[in-house]
C-alpha cells in the first residue's frame, strides 16, 4: 500500500511539475482563471475544464483583494460593455490608434468612437512596433496613460519599436507589413529557444503555487489569515493600501511618497516641464511617420480621486494637461465632480461607469476636434 500511495505521489508530483514547465498552457490558465468572470456570456468551452482548473479568486474581486485577501473587501468585479463595429465608420477612411495601457487593455471598443472605420489598440506594456500606417487613411492616435504610469514617461525607454529617419525618409512607415528577414536556421533556433524555456523556467514557482494553491477553495483560510494579520497587526501586503475612509483598496504606489508614482510627492515645475517636453517628442515622432492628429488621454487614479485628502495632492494631471503641447482629453474634474463610484474599490482600475464616461469624452473630443482644429497641432 504504501509503494502504491508513493507511486500516486509520484505520478501526481510529476503531471503537475510537466504542466508547470508549459508556459503556453500556464498563460492558457492565467488568462482564464483571471478573466472568465468579465465575460458576459459566462464560461464557455468545456465546462469540465472551468470547473477542474478555472477555479481562481485571486482576480474574481479585483487585483487588490487578490493581494490582500481581506473580506471587507471582497467585491465582485462587474464586466464591461462591448462596443462592436457598427455601420457608423464603414468607409470613413479614418482609423484611430490608441497607445495604451491596463486601463483600456482586453476591452472590446472597435465601434466606440464615432466616424472611424477601425481602432486599433496597442499596449505599451509589451514590445510592438513600428506602427506602419496606411497611406490611404486618416489616422488619428491617443496615447493614453495611468496616472501612475505617466510620472516617468520617455520614449526612449519605452519597448515600442520605431522607424529611424532613414525609414521615415523612404516611407518605409507606409509599407503594409515589413518583410521578415531570411533565416535558415529560424525554426532550429525557435525549438531550441522553447526548450530552454520549458526546462529553464524562470516562473517555474510561481506556476507551481498557481496550480497547487491559486484556487478557491483556499480563499477561506487565506480570509482569515490576511483578517487576523490586518486587525490584530495592521499588516497589508507591500503592494496595498486602503484608504483613508476605509471604503476601498488603493495601490500602494500611488500613496506611499517613497514611491515616484506616488499622488502625495512633492513634484516641481521643472519635472513637469520636462515630462511635456517628453510627451512633446513623442507627438513629433508620431506625427512624422502618418498621424494626422495626437492626443493626450490621462486616467486618474483612484487615490487621486476619492483619497486625495490623505495629504497634499501634488496635482499632477492638472499640471502636465495645463502645459501639454497638443490637445488633451480629461475627465479628472468629471470624475472628482461625479457623485457615483467610478472605480473598483477592491481593483486598481476604473469600473464600467468610469469607463464609459471616458469613451463618451474621448468621442465627444475626438468628433470636436481630430479632423478640424486638431489639425493645426
Amino acid at each position: 500500500m504504501r509503494k502504491i500511495i508513493a507511486l500516486l505521489i509520484l505520478l501526481f508530483s510529476t503531471v503537475v511539475l510537466i504542466l508547470a514547465m508549459d508556459q503556453a498552457l500556464i498563460n492558457t490558465l492565467k488568462r482564464d482563471r483571471y478573466f472568465d468572470h468579465l465575460s458576459t456570456s459566462g464560461p464557455g468551452g468545456n465546462r469540465l475544464y472551468h470547473q477542474i482548473l478555472i477555479r481562481s479568486d485571486r482576480w474574481r474581486y479585483g487585483d487588490l483583494f487578490g493581494l490582500c485577501y481581506l473580506p471587507q473587501y471582497k467585491f465582485r468585479l462587474e464586466p464591461f460593455k462591448k462596443y462592436e463595429n457598427g455601420p457608423a465608420g464603414a468607409a470613413s477612411g479614418r482609423v484611430l490608434y490608441i497607445i495604451g495601457d491596463s486601463y483600456l487593455a482586453d476591452k472590446s471598443i472597435s465601434g466606440a468612437f464615432d466616424g472611424f472605420e477601425h481602432v486599433i489598440f496597442l499596449d505599451r506594456r509589451f514590445p510592438f512596433g513600428p506602427v506602419a500606417l496606411d497611406s490611404t487613411k486618416q489616422n488619428v492616435l491617443i496615447m493614453e496613460f495611468a496616472e501612475r504610469n505617466l510620472v516617468d514617461y520617455e520614449i526612449d525607454r519605452t519597448s515600442e519599436q520605431r522607424w529611424t529617419q532613414k525609414d521615415i525618409a523612404g516611407k518605409l512607415n507606409f509599407r503594409p507589413q515589413a518583410a521578415a528577414p531570411s533565416d535558415n536556421n529560424a525554426g532550429a533556433t525557435a525549438l531550441s529557444e522553447r526548450l530552454n524555456k520549458i526546462l529553464f523556467n524562470r516562473e517555474l514557482s510561481r506556476n507551481l503555487e498557481l496550480l497547487l494553491f491559486d484556487d478557491k477553495m483556499w480563499t477561506p483560510l487565506k480570509e482569515l489569515k490576511a483578517s487576523l494579520n490586518y486587525q490584530l497587526f495592521g499588516r497589508l501586503p507591500g503592494e496595498v493600501a486602503v484608504s483613508t475612509d476605509k471604503k476601498r483598496l488603493l495601490m500602494n504606489i500611488t500613496v506611499d511618497t517613497s514611491f515616484r508614482q506616488s499622488d502625495f510627492r512633492t513634484i516641481p515645475d521643472i519635472e513637469i516641464n520636462r515630462l511635456t517636453a517628453h510627451l512633446a517628442e513623442a507627438k513629433n515622432y508620431y506625427n512624422a511617420i502618418g498621424f494626422k492628429a495626437v492626443y493626450l488621454a490621462a486616467i486618474p487614479n483612484a487615490a487621486s480621486v476619492y483619497d486625495d485628502r490623505r495629504m497634499s495632492y501634488n496635482h499632477l494631471l492638472e499640471r502636465v494637461e495645463r502645459n501639454n503641447l497638443f490637445p488633451v482629453i480629461s475627465v479628472y474634474h468629471q470624475f472628482k465632480r461625479n457623485p457615483a463610484n467610478l472605480y473598483y474599490r477592491s481593483d486598481t482600475h476604473w469600473n464600467p461607469l468610469g469607463f464609459d464616461i471616458w469613451l463618451t469624452e474621448a468621442d465627444r473630443v475626438l468628433r470636436q476636434t481630430a479632423f478640424g482644429n486638431a489639425a493645426k497641432y
